[in-house]
Parts: structure tokens; sequence; C-alpha cells
């Protein structure tokens, strides 16, 4: 659990502040207290536990460690996940307040490679990487376009792409620029909803794509096996051959149409 939590959290606080503009948004954790996350840097909407001990009369969003509303509780390693079917992260889309420096990167990236499709394989779940090879294969399949990948110290750069090495808030910088981000699910694809970006998540066998996704402009590719979604937390066969049976060629049209329908808004 990481960034993508807290873009879900903001998405939570922008929906309550949609259904009425009045009192600003504090999110809390199991303690009650207010949190803080970097990607909320910037939201108008959101209180701050200095707002508050100046004396602000703020609504509350319950989201935080070990209370993310997407999972149900209690979990551990060995149960893994269980995804809370009352909660859609897509009726949660939040709003991302990039610096003109952050926005700048995706800017300048489009004026240096044009048009460009950017990715990450990167993972730290085990259960969500689509193999390094696949990737090398999706660029050299597709040598029309310019694949940028977004890179940093845990990366492995994939062959034939453009690397720009980035953290998760200049990664969205990129993001907004970009005509289509494809990887694997991570906090990025709740990201690049927030920004607009077209999406193709490769879901594989681990996470519940009808909670985790659904967003407007993406895709989401679910392999159809009996146990997905398995919610494993521990390194999964069944997620290991989820990810083989998704092949390059399943990504590829799925980012084509992706591509297509974008030139066509």
């Amino acid at each position: 659990m990481g960034m993508g939590d807290e873009v879900v959290a903001a998405g939570q606080a922008q929906s309550l502040w949609d259904l009425e503009q009045t009192s600003r948004i504090a999110i809390i954790g199991l303690d009650g207290q207010p949190r803080w996350s970097p990607i909320w840097d910037g939201n108008p909407i959101i209180a701050t536990a200095a707002d508050i001990a100046r004396g602000e009369k703020v609504r509350t969003v319950l989201n935080g460690p070990n209370c993310r509303p997407y999972i149900v509780y209690p979990f551990t390693p060995e149960t893994g996940w269980t995804f809370n079917q009352a909660f859609r992260c897509a009726d949660h889309i939040a709003k991302i307040y990039l610096t003109d420096a952050e926005r700048a990167r995706g800017t300048a990236a489009k004026k240096k490679y044009g048009e460009y499709v950017l990715i990450e394989p990167y993972t730290k779940h085990g259960n969500f990487a689509w193999a390094a090879d696949k990737w090398a294969e999706l660029v050299s399949a597709c040598p029309d376009l310019c694949f940028v990948q977004h890179v940093h110290e845990h990366s492995t750069p994939i062959p034939g792409a453009q690397y720009e090495v980035a953290t998760f808030r200049e990664a969205c910088g990129l993001a907004a620029e970009a005509s289509v981000y494809v990887r694997s699910e991570s906090g990025l694809c709740h990201a690049a909803a927030a920004l607009g970006c077209p999406t193709v998540t490769i879901f594989g066998g681990c996470m519940d794509a009808s909670v985790m996704g659904g967003y407007p402009l993406q895709t989401s590719l679910v392999d159809d096996g009996k146990r997905t979604p398995c919610g494993s937390w521990k390194p999964c066969g069944h997620c290991d051959r989820a990810m083989q049976r998704l092949s390059v060629d399943d990504v590829a049209l799925a980012m084509l149409a992706r591509l297509e329908a974008a030139s066509h808004a």
C-alpha cells in the first residue's frame, strides 16, 4: 500500500466536496487524527492538522493504514486480501494539483519526443508483475510509437524506450501529457485517472478490477482464471500463470484501441 491509496483517499474527499462545497475535508486514520500525504500537496479541499489546530471546522474521511476502504479487514499475509464489493475506486476520482515544474516534465517530454506512450514495468508486489521480456516485445512490436519509461533506482530499463528519471509526482507530470499510460496495477494508475490520462492497466489475477479499476478512460486486462482475483499477499503461482496468459498482443491491441479512441476524442 502506498501512494495510490492516498490518491484514492483524495478521491473520497473530492466526492464529499462535490456533494456539498462547505467545510473542507480532513483525511483521518484509525486513531482519528488527520493525516497528510505529499500527493495531496496543493489540494485546496483537504485540511491539514495545522488547519484544524487553528480551529477550522472540517468534515472527515476515514482512510489510512489498516482502514483502506477497498479491503475487508482483518487480513493477514496468510489469508491475503478480500475486496470490499461495496466500494469502487472509480466512484471517487481525485484531483492532483501538480506544480509548474512537475507539469513541465510532461510538456518537455512531449516537445522532445512528440506523442508518447508512458510505461513503467516496476512493481513492488511480485504478483502484479508482467514479465520484462514481454515489455521489450511490446516496444519492439510497435516501432512507430515512442515509448517513454519513467524510471527510478528500482527500475529495469526496457530496450527501445526513452528514459525519464522521475519521482511519483514527476511521473504524474509525464502521465498528464502521455497519449496513453500502460502498466500493471499501481498507484500511478489511480493518479493517471485523476489527470485524465487514458490507461491500459494489466491486472492479471490478483487484484479485483471491478473494485480497483473501472475508470472512464481505463482498459483493464484481467485473467479469467477461476481463482481471479485471488488477493494473494504472498508470491503466488496462480498470479504468475495469470500474468503469463496475458500476451503481448492482448496489451498491444488494448493500447492501440486507447490511442485510436483518443485520436477521435
